[in-house]
């Protein structure tokens, strides 16, 4: 059972305008949650010399890159921690930024990462930037990756699609936890493809017995059924457009077993066509015995 937990919130920065965006999410999830930020620098083997620090610094230099790094980074540390109250620590490192970014999650016992879509490098991919895309497919921790459009803090709307795949119902504890701790709604919306008509009764038990777990909690609860979709990804951001929605709770395994990556197309494609911030948790192997199927006992509820 996955279970939401913000106690330690690692927030990687490149001094970008969406890695300070994402400091303003992760500090107020902090500050909300009695949470602790700690808020990582890596300095980027491949482009050492970037223009943040003025004059720049010479490559082979790299003990002047980590005192600027680190004293840069202070100086922002100090700014959230007065401006929220919270408690944050500095790490700079040097090397490969999502290689680096995963291993101190690793090493701190991080409750999630909160990061930019884009970042580290002036090159950006068509989806999602290359750092982000390793650390969601790498990172044992829940991520919330989001991009220069998600420009608030807090959500009271959070949308969490549902379909047909395996470890779909894994996030519903997490999302109804996380809406607890926010007082925000949870939006289901259940997905069912144009083949998929005869799931349609047992998509709606299972909006029925996450609706049950909501009044348990006390969450507030609303589902709908989308029939006939074509495209997953696209349907789930329309839905939460449409709701005016601040938040989407999805899996990285969403159709990785056609894609043959562990970050599915549905997952990238979510990430890349939302504006507000998306979770992306790493599913639970149940293969030891658990059934995990759509229709398996009670597996991720």
């Amino acid at each position: 059972m996955i279970q939401f937990n913000s106690k330690k919130i690692l927030i990687p920065v490149d001094f970008s305008d969406t890695s300070l965006l994402a400091i303003t999410h992760g500090a107020f999830t902090a500050q909300l949650t009695k949470g602790d930020v700690y808020l990582l620098h890596v300095i980027n083997s491949y482009y050492v010399a970037q223009s943040l620090f003025l004059p720049t610094v010479d490559i082979l230099n790299t003990s002047e890159v980590e005192n600027k790094a680190t004293e840069k980074l202070g100086k922002l540390a100090a700014d959230i921690a007065k401006q929220y109250g919270v408690k944050v620590d500095c790490i700079v490192k040097t090397g490969s930024p999502s290689s680096e970014i995963v291993d101190v999650a690793e090493e701190i016992g991080a409750s999630m990462v909160v990061m930019g879509t884009h970042g580290y490098s002036p090159i950006e991919e068509l989806l999602i930037g290359s750092v982000a895309m390793k650390v969601l497919t790498k990172s044992s921790c829940p991520t919330i990756v989001m991009s220069k459009e998600a420009n608030h803090k807090g959500y009271n709307k959070i949308v969490m699609p549902i379909d047909t795949s395996a470890h779909t119902r894994q996030k519903v504890n997490y999302t109804l936890q996380m809406a607890k701790k926010f007082s925000a709604s949870v939006h289901a919306v259940a997905l069912l493809g144009k083949d998929e008509e005869s799931e349609k009764a047992a998509m709606e038990l299972i909006l029925h017995q996450i609706q049950k777990l909501a009044e348990e909690t006390g969450t507030i609860f609303h589902s709908d059924l989308l029939s006939n979709v074509r495209n997953r990804a696209e349907a789930t951001v329309d839905y939460a457009n449409k709701l005016s929605a601040d938040l989407i709770v999805i899996m990285t395994d969403q159709d990785a077993e056609v894609s043959g990556i562990f970050l599915g197309p549905y997952a990238q494609q979510v990430i890349h066509k939302s504006s507000m911030p998306v979770v992306a948790i790493k599913p639970v192997d149940f293969s030891a015995g658990s059934d995990g199927s759509i229709l398996g006992g009670t597996s991720g509820l």
